[in-house]
């Protein structure tokens, strides 16, 4: 039976507990959720940390805090991802910073942020930078918003700027301002786009939106991609109502797998396949 990994973005930058009581904010809730998530099929936990007021924050000293929570609850059973996620708060300094001064198991980069231009400057510092993580054995998932980013992404591969042998990518399909059904589309022209043979990248993975998000992640399983649910992307069910938590989210994903003939990989899984 072929595997897909599930990761979990449990809270993303900007929702509170104001938009749900069961987010995941401080260490105690994230561990938590973390021992939910795993009995759901996650292999990947995503993670968030905030600031004394619920926001943003890059902070390796609430980083460590967490990452230490969830191992001390799950161990090795989820491969913690910590975002690099901008905000409009932080600049890149900030970013590869709170990276190599964690040197967690993983982390995940906006293409766009690291590199928001061609010119030599931001280039090379997206290089030393991606360089770096592969000799310290920390996997990057690339973050790509559309097309445009998969063809600049596809071009720096070519170019010997991403290091990895076997980079891993995640497909944001939608957006928080667009209706969450209307997806099909951009949908389409970024699996295109992925599939083009000049493209050639294996291992990918796909986040939606909304209440389609599980109909999206669906679609990218079908057709060889992982998937990533969560709180961070959407609160609610397909039909609309208001999921408990993170795990009931994961476990619809996990069913939609399952109803393809797929199964959950495990965090174990995913380290052999991402060669963490």
């Amino acid at each position: 039976m072929d595997h897909r990994l599930i990761g979990v973005a449990p809270n993303g930058a900007r929702r509170t507990h104001t938009d749900h009581p069961a987010l995941p904010i401080s260490p105690e809730e994230m561990a938590q959720t973390a021992s939910e998530i795993v009995s759901a099929g996650a292999g990947l936990l995503h993670l968030h940390v905030r600031d004394d007021s619920a926001g943003h924050s890059l902070d390796p000293v609430r980083y460590q805090e967490s990452m230490s929570a969830v191992k001390d609850a799950v161990g090795d059973h989820l491969v913690i991802q910590i975002t690099t996620e901008a905000c409009g708060i932080y600049d890149r300094d900030v970013q590869i910073r709170t990276v190599e001064t964690l040197k967690p198991e993983a982390c995940s980069v906006a293409l766009r942020e690291l590199c928001p231009a061609d010119d030599p400057s931001s280039v090379d510092l997206y290089a030393r930078f991606l360089a770096d993580c592969h000799q310290e054995g920390v996997w990057v998932q690339h973050i790509l918003y559309d097309v445009a980013d998969l063809d600049r992404f596809r071009q720096y591969r070519s170019d010997g700027i991403i290091p990895e042998p076997r980079p891993f990518i995640l497909l944001v399909v939608g957006r928080y301002t667009l209706h969450p059904e209307h997806w099909q589309p951009e949908f389409l022209k970024l699996m295109n786009a992925l599939h083009a043979p000049e493209t050639s990248i294996p291992d990918w993975a796909v986040c939606g939106f909304g209440t389609a998000q599980i109909a999206i992640l669906t679609a990218a399983a079908a057709l060889g991609g992982h998937v990533r649910v969560g709180f961070e992307n959407g609160l609610h069910r397909p039909d609309g109502v208001l999921a408990r938590n993170n795990a009931e989210l994961a476990h619809l994903c996990r069913a939609s797998l399952e109803s393809l003939s797929l199964a959950p990989m495990s965090a174990a899984g995913a380290r052999t396949l991402l060669r963490v």
